[in-house]
């Protein structure tokens, strides 16, 4: 058990008096010669009289990630106090100050030495005055551990900063990158990030950094941009949750609400925007109600004249009293509005007309008429809006695939797969989306390079020539992704196959290309809208009610084979019978005639009496 010596404290001349080495002296550690169990065999142990003690909760001698990541990268900075050990322990050096530090690069330095790795040693001091004085020791650790003024968040996030702005400026590789990064406990992506979280409101920062689930600078940053909208902070925070709960660590839950907060954050500018327009031009105004069937108002494209003719907008605005808007949230629309529709003499659309005191419409029937046209509006209101969260995923979806096409090492199995059965198979969508405008133009977004928008013959041949071998792959998943993207995730996707022959307007089963191209997504890290969620779960459905009447047709089928079978079995059988009943019939007579002849019935006049041999008998 030794320790290198690397610096003493200067000896005190022969004329001074000689005080003791305050400052200690400076030496090397080897980390492996710490022992974190307190055993006798190695010579640094955590001295008795160290403040920081293990404990079932809350221990804080544990050495964070973040720490453990800035000794692999850097060592331990800043040197550790030991003092010498007495009695069973003479010769071993206590931790007055350090534990922490030591211990984590105890780790990193077996992890090193397993892989035939280089570690870094440990600087400490060793204070040869504390021998024997544990009073002095413990406090020494005290009031290290007490007056450490705690770093704020800003404080870290500024100093980061500065250190991006120096990486920025100098050029620093890559690599060196990552590696000063790592010193600090961040990655890459946070220490470009930190430029951002160093304009947070301090308040909100330190707020945040307290919270169970904490964000890192990354995700600060993104949540700062979306700080505004209701309810960001819990659903990012579920998002978090969700994404480390299921191990995914391209952030695909937390990429995918971004996405729908930034949404929102538009939809919510927007309607400010047609308010302030609204009450520019002097029009009255009221809230959005969910049902307006409760309310004395209700949407004039809900209603018709007194005698059934459509109500324009226009029309209302100019003969009705009762015009006035509101604003519907949800897709950032203004929505036109008759403040009392049965005072002004309309009336909603698909109700029944009475023509009279003798014609009047019985209450099923105006019941009835009265859910059709509910059931009507709220279907054009989900078409609507999911129409829009449909829109508004494309583009983290197409982000996420570009995120992808970008990878730099080889494609994994499941990606080759794909690939390969949908160039095999080929089907019509596909040969139709390699002849479409969209062609071009979403592999160019998907692969980074605008150029790619016009694949002709010699970009094409230049796109083959820069790409390395092992990228092949990620080049023919962009395509294929491409055409995924144009022809099976449309606007409307989400609502099934449209009607070849009636339009649009009737719908058949969702394709199954759609929910297999998100399931795919989801399965490399995308996280799923609820819109899409939706979809997969509906053409799930489809596909087993599908599943169920082919299995019920075929076994109806089998059913009806079988009595087919046992029909022709019984018209066999009795067919049979009737030829067996005829062959035993003939027999029988033939033997009566042989008998009846020779017994009952008279023999013809004239003829022999009997045989020739009883005639020879009888003669």
């Amino acid at each position: 058990m030794t320790a290198t010596q690397t610096k003493q404290t200067e000896p005190t001349p022969e004329n001074d008096v000689a005080e003791p080495a305050a400052f200690g002296r400076l030496v090397a550690i080897d980390p492996l010669d710490f022992d974190p169990d307190g055993g006798t065999e190695k010579l640094v142990i955590v001295d008795p009289f160290n403040h920081r003690k293990k404990r079932k909760e809350g221990d804080t001698t544990e050495p964070d990630p973040a720490l453990i990541a800035s000794v692999e990268e850097v060592g331990v900075q800043q040197a550790i106090i030991l003092r010498p050990q007495e009695g069973e322990r003479d010769g071993q050096l206590g931790i007055v100050i350090g534990q922490r530090r030591t211990l984590a690069a105890y780790r990193v330095a077996s992890a090193a030495a397993k892989e035939g790795r280089e570690y870094l040693p440990i600087p400490a001091i060793i204070r040869d005055d504390l021998r024997g004085v544990d009073d002095e020791a413990l406090t020494v650790s005290m009031v290290e551990n007490l007056h450490r003024r705690q770093a704020s968040a800003q404080d870290d996030v500024d100093a980061a900063e500065q250190l991006a702005l120096l990486v920025k400026a100098k050029k620093v590789p890559k690599a060196r990158k990552r590696s000063l990064a790592a010193a600090i406990g961040r990655t890459e992506e946070e220490l470009d990030a930190a430029h951002k979280v160093a304009q947070m409101d301090p308040e909100t920062l330190e707020g945040l950094r307290g919270e169970e689930i904490e964000f890192d600078w990354v995700e600060l940053g993104d949540f700062d941009e979306v700080k505004g909208v209701s309810d960001a902070q819990v659903m990012l925070m579920r998002a978090k949750a969700t994404d480390e709960q299921e191990g995914n660590a391209k952030r695909g839950a937390w990429k995918t609400t971004m996405q729908e907060l930034r949404a929102r954050k538009a939809r919510d500018e927007r309607v400010k925007t047609l308010t302030a327009e609204l009450d520019e031009q002097g029009v009255q105004r009221c809230e959005w109600i969910e049902d307006w069937e409760w309310s004395t108002a209700r949407p004039v494209d809900e209603l018709v004249t007194a005698i059934g003719m459509p109500m324009s907008v226009q029309t209302h605005r100019e003969t009705c009293d009762g015009h006035m808007a509101t604003i519907d949230p949800e897709v950032a629309e203004v929505v036109w509005l008759c403040a009392d529709w049965e005072k002004h003499d309309h009336r909603v659309a698909g109700e029944p007309v009475s023509s009279g005191d003798d014609d009047e419409p019985d209450d099923e029937a105006t019941a009835k008429a009265a859910a059709k046209a509910e059931a009507e509006r709220e279907e054009r209101r989900r078409v609507k809006v999911n129409n829009l969260a449909w829109r508004t995923a494309r583009d983290g979806r197409e982000a996420h695939i570009a995120e992808m096409c970008a990878e730099k090492g080889e494609a994994p199995a499941t990606v080759k797969d794909f690939v390969m059965r949908t160039l095999i198979q080929g089907d019509h969508h596909y040969q139709h989306f390699l002849g479409s405008n969209e062609h071009g133009k979403l592999v160019a977004r998907f692969l980074g390079d605008e150029r790619l928008a016009r694949l002709s013959g010699d970009i094409v041949a230049a796109l083959v020539k820069k790409t390395a071998s092992r990228r092949y792959w990620w080049v023919l998943f962009a395509v294929v992704a491409a055409a995924y993207e144009a022809e099976h995730m449309r606007d409307d996707a989400w609502r099934g196959e449209p009607h070849y022959h009636f339009g649009p307007s009737v719908r058949g089963r969702i394709r199954r290309h759609t929910a297999e191209w998100i399931t795919f997504l989801a399965e490399h890290g995308y996280g799923l809208t609820d819109v899409e969620k939706e979809t997969v779960v509906t053409a799930e459905e489809e596909a087993k009610a599908e599943a169920e009447l082919k299995a019920d047709r075929e076994r109806r089928d089998q059913e009806l084979e079988a009595e087919l079978e046992a029909e022709r079995a019984k018209r066999e059988a009795e067919k049979a019978a009737a030829i067996q009943k005829t062959l035993h019939g003939d027999g029988a007579s033939e033997e009566g005639s042989d008998t009846d002849t020779g017994t009952d019935e008279p023999e013809a006049p004239g003829a022999p009496a009997g045989n020739g041999q009883e005639e020879d008998g009888q003669e």
